[in-house]
């Protein structure tokens, strides 16, 4: 088995815990070492689990792990890539839930967690460090650009662009052949029927622009 360690052990982190520990009831795959999170002491209980250490610490370690980022921050996750990749011990591994129906000619990059329920159509991309949460579908030919987190029960029609960095809200609908900006938030619900720029946060049914910038 793989050890493995999730940085963040908030209510997100704590559900990819029940991910993995599900994915293991199938077949054993992942050694669940800890979490690592900078905002709680080392040995802090985290149910039955405890806080291993801080990002430094983890940054630093000499032997090999797997690490998944346990938050929907899409910049923090990018940021903290950026910073966990310098130290060669350190890989993102692609975790997919056994109930998840993945084409075999889409692409998961790494550290792609895909969880239970999810469908990700043919021909489809996600890229590095996306999450899907429970529900989501991502239709075919669609891309999801670098760190994007995407909440429960989303639909992305086929043909759907996301840029880098963009969450989706639960419950959200895209139509098909739209582009959807980098670091843009789409609100929970929305039915997006037009393009959204880069830097917008859109909400409502249809979505409309609420926020720039």
């Amino acid at each position: 088995m793989q050890d493995i360690i999730i940085y963040g052990a908030g209510g997100l982190g704590r559900e990819i815990l029940f991910l993995i520990e599900n994915i293991n009831t199938q077949k054993p795959e992942w050694n669940f070492l800890g979490f690592v999170d900078d905002g709680k002491p080392v040995g802090a209980p985290i149910g039955m689990k405890k806080i291993i250490g801080g990002g430094s610490w983890l940054a630093s370690i000499d032997k090999p792990v797997a690490v998944v980022m346990g938050f929907a921050d899409s910049g923090a996750k990018a940021s903290l890539y950026d910073k966990l990749s310098l130290n060669k011990n350190i890989f993102f591994p692609v975790i997919k839930h056994p109930t998840a129906l993945i084409a075999s000619s889409s692409v998961l990059s790494e550290g792609v967690v895909v969880s239970a329920f999810c469908i990700v159509a043919p021909d489809a991309k996600i890229k590095q460090g996306v999450f899907l949460n429970w529900y989501s579908s991502v239709g075919h030919d669609s891309v999801l650009g670098d760190f994007c987190s995407v909440m429960p029960s989303v639909n992305l029609s086929g043909g759907v662009t996301v840029g880098d960095r963009t969450l989706i809200g639960v419950g959200a609908k895209i139509h098909q052949n739209l582009k959807i900006g980098s670091d843009a938030v789409v609100g929970m619900g929305s039915i997006v029927l037009s393009n959204v720029p880069d830097r917008c946060t859109v909400l409502g049914n249809p979505a409309i622009i609420i926020k720039k910038g």
